[in-house]
This record gives structure tokens, C-alpha cells and sequence, in this order.
């Protein structure tokens, strides 16, 4: 009731007890409910009360609206808000069936002490001019003292121990001091020296004049409800420790979301601590989840009651997860673990074998338990998903589960487990084969844990299996991956150089001799350019199979790469003649075998290869120098004509050894290009005898050696991809070149031709380097000529089309270089965006002595010329070789006829001299 307008607020149990609506009540409505014969001292008693802000403590009649007479006792205190402000608060009881039942009051006090005393629970009361504490009979058997006893406040705080004591002195202290009443839980220690837990209750006893004059209250008994708790405690705390323990991260939300609980997994996982995440509501949280699969099984679960499964990812953290939601009355109940490592794996795993099914999302434990007092044995229902069996299978003795363990194994397994049993171990594991009830077999990782009495003797035994047949199978097929190659079946090299290490191990110890072989299919690029990769593929796996027939199954033969294989032959004998002779017939039977046509399908191969030969005992190098020597042996067998094979030799050690020193050299040449490198400028000349354009020569003054040929470093370059730093060294003089000749009148309008190797042009940044050089204020693209090989056209098609139509947007033109001389597919050829065609000087040379020469000459030319395109001859020297090419349509030429390449500044002074003064240069 606030005493500031007389409203009242009443519960509903007030209401119904007056028959009041739902309506706002003041005092005066619920004074006119009082009985006629009591309102005037109803009302009296509450303003006396009002007005003195004392408590209400009043039984009266009230006549409800129904017309009925009920009696009811109204209690109240006087709370104060602040200021002048206050209400009371209090109790309206219905007590009519007590005072009807008035004569039963001394019968009731009886049940009310028997209640007492079945409740621990007894009053107290404490004078304080009389300075004693009077206990009730209850309260004197809590503190087992005689019925009676009377003590003093010391006494009776005397009782309690140390620390409730000065906690019991301080409450009572402040009730007689200033009316504090207080409600407290302490440790006494009785009469008898017993420690009990009582809950004392005090207030105040106040005078008429409102002094207070001694204390009152109650005494409980609570020891069995403290130790209720701390047992609740204890397995709270079990509970706790148990959650916080399990690898699965846990959390539980109530029916508004807002996180409850969760363990320390669960921070892990959600990278928050759990003390900014209890009491907040999981979607505003991480509000990436809103939308997703795992809202909607979450509300599923809520709205249906029923556990739900599932996977989920979390894009903000890149995690997969999976989680199992248990609804309760509470709100939901979340286990879920971090699977993102799995995801991965599985995908991995289907991405480089497609035959291998996709790794399950969790491996299927079957859970047992074997109650060693019966011997009898419990198995989960998911041993029918994963063993096909079903638990009344395993019913009865552990024997039929041993009964299914591979009999090879099953000995051991049994004999492992029973030990462990037998001993002090708290668990066993061990790894073997089961038998599926198909009669299959799996491989299982089985884990159990012991469960022990007292003295150490096992009692039960719960464990797990795991199905690792396909983790297992998946682990040996990554291992062969690793160590054997796809297409041939043949190690790889990595294999290869492990055996070889092993070889050049046993050979230094002098058990025997070994040799290694070098071998490469001769004209092999020709067959996959022609006819397709797919074919290529074919004849590799059947040139492996051949190799394999030739060897014993304590030899070695692996794929190296493309169409190279490597032979390790070992065992041969310490005389290095005999040995030579021994792996002499071993390649000549090799060379039989590969000569033999090979059967593509619709297309009759027929190939050769080279082989490479190295000898080694007592070694002390490397297998890289092994390997280096073999392949140099096997280049001698191809410029020995293919088709046959070659030892290692000292000379071709020294060339090596030159070879290595010419490329150390030329390494250090690029470091400085502008001192050793230069480049020179052959002139290009048109039908009507005008210089046209340029071809850029690169030239290396070595500062040792001198002037040393293109025909010597260009293809050491290319071998060692030196060529892509060389060849953007000379794009970028070249383009310089074309902004100083821009100029002068006389070379403004000269093209320069710049040869690209495969290497450069394929390189990823190629096009982009080309632009920026192009894009210099001053240089004319137009002007500028990449000259390109069949083999870099023909390398990747798409990818060359792509970047020379990127090229030629901003004016760059392209000339086919050395055409004829390579396996030219006029299906492609019309397809690229060239702009010129190049007769190679080979077909120029003999040209009016030879008539296929002839031939091929006028025939490049009218192809040329049916595509819309140039043609350009190399290698001109006599007129009568200039004259025969224009007479047949050729549009210019380049060669000693005209100038040999020149210097930068002297091709100015050649461009502006008539066509026959520029032949004596």
C-alpha cells in the first residue's frame, strides 16, 4: 500500500481472498468489505498504525460481494523509499477454518511442538533486564543441553565456533544497537562437542515507548540440508570438471538464446572468454550465424523437441564444425567439435585420387562394456552400420566378440587385453583386423579403460572401436603417391634418388659395382605435338612396361620426367670390364625392346631411344653428378644418331666442366649486361632494294675470351632459363633504340625484329613487360617485331593466341621465325595473328641447286601469301638467290648480300646508300 494516494496493489491471492476484480484498489474500498459490527475499530487500529508508522498485525471479519463472512489476519511493515516516501508491505491470510476450529488450539500446539521437533526447528527469546536467553525444548536438543537451559548471550554465543562466533556477536550487537534483524547460516558446536549447522533467525523486541528491550527469533537445525548441498555442490563441481575435460567444445542456451554455460573448448573454439559471452544472446553475438543452416536446426530442435545433427561453416573464423543440439525445458544443449582439418583432408584426398571415396565427416566409434564380475558383454547399435553385425550378435560372453577378431591376430590381442586386466594399467589399445559379418576385413583401432575396485581388482571394462580401414587404405595409397608415379606405375623420382643414395652407400663400402642408365625416347615431342597427349600417355606406360621386362625384380627403373626413365642396375661385379659388358647387354636388350613398334590404338608407332651409361664403385660423388654424367652419356648417344647408347667418358667430364663454366660466366655477364652484351642490327630489304626493318643480334664480348658465338650461349641459356633475363635485356635495348631512331628522318620508319625464346614468351608477365617497355613516350609499337619459334607457338595455344592479340592491340607485330624446320600444323598456323613469315636460311642456302629446296622455298611463299601474310627470306648471299625469291613472290630478305649485322650507328649511314652501294659493306 502506498501511503502517499492509499492505493494498493494486490496479489491474486488477495483478491480472490476479498472477491475483488482486477481493478486499482485504494484503502477506503477494501475498508467497506470489513464487517459492519468491526469497521469502526478496523479503522481505528490502521490510522493508529498510519499514523505512528508502526507494523499491522490485525484479524477481522469482511463480508464478501457474494454475501459471505470470512475471517482473515492482515500483517504488514513499513518500508521507506527515501524521503518522506513509503509503503507498506505485508500478508491478508484467510483464516477462517482456524477459528472455527478454535477448540482443536490445544490439540494443534501439540502437533505444532511435534512439527518443531521433526523440523529442527525451535524460537528463542532474550529479555535483556533479566539477561538471559530462554531456549525452547527444540533449541535446547540442537545444542544438546538440558531441557531448560537458560544462558547468558556470551553462553550462548559461547556455543558457536571461531568464526560464526564473532559473526553471531557482530549481527547481535547491531539488532540491540539499532533493530537490525538478521538471518544467518552457522557452524555451531554442541554441548557434546558435535559440529552442526543451524540457521538462527533474530529481530527485536520493542517497549510501548519503541526502545528495543530484548531480541526474539528461530533456531534450525540444518545440517542435513548443508550437507544436501555440498553433495549437490560436489556433483556440480564433478559435473563441471567432467565438461570442462571432454575434447568436444560445450554450451547451453536458454529459451531466449542467451548463452547459460559453456566450457573451455568452447571458448577455444569461439575465441571469446566465457565472461563476455554468458547472458548474451548467441545471434547478436556472432551475427554470421543468422540465416544459416544452424539457426534453423537450432529452432528446429526447440520447436520439435527433437535432437538435431549437423555441419556447419563459419566464414569469419574459415571453421567447419559439427554439432549436436539436445533441447531441454531450459532451452538447448550444444555439443560441437572443429572438423575443419577433415574437410580438408577429404578434399584433398578426392582431388588427387578420384577413385577414392571422399573420407566419412567422422569416423563411427562402437561403444562396449564388459562387465568382468559376469563376464558379459554390452555393444552399441552403430556396430550394424559400421561391422554389419547387430548387438544380440555379441550377447552373452566376452567370446563373441574375440570370436571375430582375425584368427591370425587373435591370440595376441586376447592375450594383450587380459594382461592389462590382469596388471595395474587403467587402460588397453591395440590396433588389429575384425571381421565383418560379411567376411570382410577391417582394420580397428580398439581402446578400452579399466575400472577398479579399492584393492586394485578390475571390475568392468568400457571401451571404443574405430574403424580405420579406410584412413588406412588412404595412408598407403598417399604413401605410393609419394614414392611412385600415376601414369607409369614406375618410382618416381624421389624413389629413385633414395635407392640411388643407398647404391652409392653400398658402393663406397666395395660390396659391388652398379651403373646408372639415362634413357630418352627419341622424337618423342613429334607424337604428342601430332597426334595428342592422350597418345603420348600411351606409349609411356607401354615403353615402362618394356623397360620392366628387361630388368630383374632387384633393379630399378623409374620415370624421371616427360619421357626420360632412369635404370639403376646393381649387383654387377667389382671388375669394372665385366661389369661394363654386364650393363652393355642389359641396354642393348633395352634398345630391342624400345625399337619395337608400338600399338596406339588405331596408330602404329615406331621410336627408338638414346641411352646413357655410367659405371661406379668405390664412388665418393653425389647422385645430382651421377645423374649429370649419365644424361651427358645420353646426349652423346643422340648426336651419335639416336637409337643407341653411350658409356660416360673423362672428355665429356670436360665438357662439363666447360660447359659449367661458360654458364657461370654468362650468369655473370647478366649481372652487368652493358659491358659484355651489345646488340647488332642485320638490315632487312624490300622488293624495291629500301631498308625496312632490322633483325636485333645479340652479341657477347666475353672479357677473356672475346667475341663468343650465339650459336654457343644461346642454347646454354635456353637449357638453363637464363635465356628469360637475356631476352628482356635485349627488348629493352631494342626499344630504346627505336626512341633514338625516332629521331633522325632516315631510321623514323625502320621496324626491328627482336627474337622471344618459349621460356620468355610463356612467362607470366611477359605481355605486361612488353607494354611497358612499348609505352615510353616517343617509341612507335608499331614498330617493334617479335619473331617467335614454332615451338613456343605451339607450346599452349590458347594461352599464345591470347597474349598476341593483347600485344598486337597496342601495335606490336608478330614474324613466324625458322619456318619449315620444325613439325608446323597448318590447323594452328591459321588460327595465330601473325604478320610475317621467315624462310629459313637452311632452305635458302641450296636454293638454286637444290630443287626441293626450290620446292619448299616457293611453297612457304604462296602459303604465306594465301594467309595474307609476308614472307621474309634468311640467309641471302647471291643475287641470283635474291632474284629467284622475288621473281616468286617474296617480299624481303635479309643477308651478307646485302650487310651482315651491324652496329647501331652504322645502320643509319647503310639506310640512306642505294641498294648496291650496301652490298660492298
Amino acid at each position: 500500500m502506498d501511503l502517499y494516494d492509499m492505493t494498493l496493489v494486490l496479489s491474486d491471492g488477495s483478491r480472490a481472498i476479498y472477491g475483488l476484480g482486477a481493478a486499482t484498489w485504494r484503502l477506503d474500498d477494501l475498508l467497506q468489505r470489513v464487517h459492519p459490527d468491526e469497521r469502526q475499530r478496523v479503522g481505528d487500529t490502521l490510522r493508529e498504525a498510519l499514523d505512528a508508522d508502526k507494523q499491522l498485525d490485525l484479524g477481522y471479519r469482511i463480508v464478501r460481494a457474494a454475501g459471505d463472512t470470512r475471517h482473515v489476519r492482515m500483517r504488514a511493515e513499513l518500508l521507506r523509499a527515501g524521503g518522506n516516501r513509503a509503503r507498506y508491505l505485508g500478508t491478508i491470510e484467510d483464516v477462517t477454518e482456524q477459528v472455527r476450529r478454535q477448540p482443536e488450539t490445544e490439540r494443534n500446539a501439540w502437533l505444532l511442538q511435534m512439527a518443531s521437533g521433526v523440523a529442527h526447528l525451535g524460537g528463542w527469546s532474550y529479555d535483556a533486564a533479566q539477561g538471559r536467553v530462554i531456549w525452547s525444548d527444540e533449541v535446547c536438543r540442537i545444542h544438546e543441553a538440558p531441557l531448560g537451559t537458560a544462558p547468558t548471550v556470551e553462553e550462548a554465543i559461547g556455543y558457536f565456533a571461531p568464526e560464526s562466533r564473532v559473526r553471531l556477536g557482530c549481527l547481535v550487537e547491531a539488532c540491540l544497537r539499532d533493530g537490525t534483524p538478521y538471518d544467518e547460516e552457522l557452524e555451531l558446536v554442541t554441548a557434546r562437542g558435535r559440529s552442526v549447522w543451524v540457521r538462527s533467525i533474530g529481530e527485536p523486541v520493542r517497549g510501548a515507548d519503541g526502545t528495543i528491550t530484548g531480541l526474539q527469533g528461530a533456531f534450525q537445525d540444518i545440517s542435513d540440508k548443508r550437507k544436501a548441498e555440498q553433495r549437490v555442490a560436489r556433483m556440480a563441481e564433478q559435473l563441471s570438471t567432467t565438461l570442462e575435460s571432454i575434447t568436444d567444445a560445450f554450451y547451453t542456451l536458454d529459451r531466449e538464446w542467451r548463452f547459460t554455460y559453456m566450457n573451455r573448448e568452447a571458448e577455444r573454439l569461439f575465441k571469446r572468454p566465457r565472461a563476455q559471452l554468458l547472458g548474451k544472446v548467441l545471434w547478436e553475438e556472432f551475427s554470421a550465424l543468422q540465416g544459416k543452416i544452424g539457426e534453423r536446426e537450432f529452432h528446429r530442435a526447440v520447436r520439435e523437441n527433437r535432437t538435431v545433427v549437423f555441419e556447419e561453416y563459419y566464414a569469419p573464423y574459415q571453421v567447419w564444425s559439427e554439432l549436436r543440439a539436445y533441447p531441454s525445458d531450459e532451452g538447448l544443449t550444444v555439443y560441437f567439435r572443429d572438423i575443419t582439418e577433415a574437410r580438408k583432408t577429404e578434399e584433398s584426398l578426392r582431388l588427387s585420387e578420384e577413385r577414392f571415396r571422399t573420407i566419412a565427416r567422422a569416423t563411427t566409434d562402437v561403444v562396449w562394456d564388459w562387465d568382468l564380475e559376469d563376464d558379459s558383454l554390452w555393444i552399441s547399435d552403430s556396430v550394424e552400420s559400421v561391422f554389419g553385425y547387430t548387438p544380440a550378435d555379441f550377447s552373452g560372453a566376452i567370446g563373441a566378440w574375440s570370436e571375430r577378431i582375425h584368427p591370425d591376430e587373435r591370440e595376441r590381442v586376447v592375450s594383450q587385453m587380459r594382461s592389462a586386466i590382469a596388471g595395474s594399467d587403467d587402460h588397453w589399445m591395440d590396433e588389429y583386423r575384425f571381421l565383418r559379418k560379411d567376411g570382410s576385413v577391417a582394420i580397428v583401432l580398439d581402446r578400452g579403460y579399466i575400472t577398479r575396485d579399492g584393492g586394485g581388482r578390475a571390475m568392468r571394462m568400457i571401451g571404443a572401436m574405430v574403424d580405420l580401414t579406410e584412413r588406412r587404405r588412404a595412408e598407403q595409397r598417399i604413401e605410393y603417391l609419394a614414392y611412385y608415379d600415376v601414369l607409369t606405375e614406375l618410382p618416381n623420382r624421389q624413389l629413385l634418388m633414395e635407392r640411388l643414395q643407398r647404391a652409392l652407400d653400398d658402393s663406397a663400402r666395395g660390396r659391388s659395382a652398379s651403373a646408372l642408365f639415362f634413357i630418352d625416347l627419341d622424337n618423342f615431342k613429334s607424337l604428342n605435338d601430332t597426334h595428342g597427349h592422350a597418345l603420348g600417355d600411351q606409349l609411356l606406360r607401354q615403353a615402362a612396361q618394356r623397360l620392366r621386362s628387361c630388368l630383374s625384380r632387384h633393379d630399378t627403373v623409374a620415370r624421371f620426367g616427360g619421357d626420360e626413365f632412369v635404370v639403376l642396375l646393381e649387383g654387377l661385379s667389382m671388375d669394372l670390364s665385366q661389369a661394363c659388358s654386364q650393363a652393355r647387354r642389359v641396354g642393348e636388350r633395352m634398345l630391342v625392346t624400345l625399337r619395337q613398334p608400338y600399338d596406339l590404338g588405331q596408330y602404329t608407332h615406331h621410336s627408338t631411344a638414346s641411352i646413357g651409361i655410367v659405371l661406379f664403385k668405390d664412388a665418393v660423388d653425389d647422385s645430382g653428378e651421377l645423374l649429370k654424367r649419365a644424361d651427358m652419356a645420353m646426349y652423346e648417344a643422340k648426336n651419335a644418331g639416336r637409337g643407341t647408347l653411350s658409356f660416360f667418358n673423362p672428355d665429356m667430364e670436360d665438357a662439363l666442366a666447360a660447359r659449367m663454366a661458360l654458364e657461370n660466366d654468362l650468369r655473370q655477364a647478366l649481372r652487368h649486361c652493358e659491358h659484355e652484351f651489345a646488340l647488332h642490327y642485320q638490315p632487312q630489304i624490300d622488293r624495291d632494294g629500301k631498308l625496312t626493318g632490322v633483325e636485333a643480334l645479340v652479341r657477347w664480348r666475353h672479357p677473356a675470351r672475346g667475341m663468343i658465338s650465339p650459336a654457343e650461349f644461346i642454347p646454354l641459356a635456353e637449357e638453363t632459363g637464363l635465356v628469360v633475363a637475356l631476352g628482356q635485356w635485349v627488348l629493352k635495348k631494342a626499344c630504346d633504340q627505336l626512341l633514338a631512331w625516332a629521331a633522325n628522318p632516315a631510321t623514323a620508319q625502320i621496324e626491328i625484329a627482336v627474337n622471344v625464346s618459349a621460356h620468355q614468351f610463356h612467362h607470366p608477365q611477359f605481355v605486361a613487360q612488353v607494354l611497358a617497355l612499348v609505352s615510353v613516350p616517343g617509341i612507335d609499337a608499331r614498330r617493334l617485331k617479335l619473331e617467335l619459334t614454332e615451338t613456343s607457338l605451339l607450346e599452349n595455344v590458347d594461352d599464345t593466341i591470347a597474349k598476341m592479340h593483347a600485344l598486337k592491340l597496342h601495335g606490336v607485330s608478330f614474324a613466324l621465325d625458322d619456318f619449315g624446320t620444325g613439325y608446323s600444323s597448318l590447323a594452328y598456323l591459321k588460327q595465330l595473328p601473325l604478320d610475317m613469315l621467315k624462310i629459313d636460311r637452311s632452305f635458302v642456302l641450296d636454293l638454286l641447286t637444290n630443287q626441293n629446296d626450290a620446292v619448299i622455298a616457293r611453297t612457304i611463299i604462296a602459303l604465306g601469301r594465301s594467309l595474307g601474310l609476308r614472307v621474309l627470306a634468311e640467309g641471302v648471299e647471291l643475287a641470283a638467290q635474291r632474284d629467284f625469291l622475288f621473281e616468286h613472290g617474296c617480299d624481303a630478305y635479309q643477308g651478307f648480300l646485302y650487310a651482315p649485322a651491324l652496329p647501331a650507328s652504322s645502320v643509319a649511314s647503310v639506310a640512306c646508300k642505294p641498294c648496291h652501294q650496301a652490298q660492298d659493306v
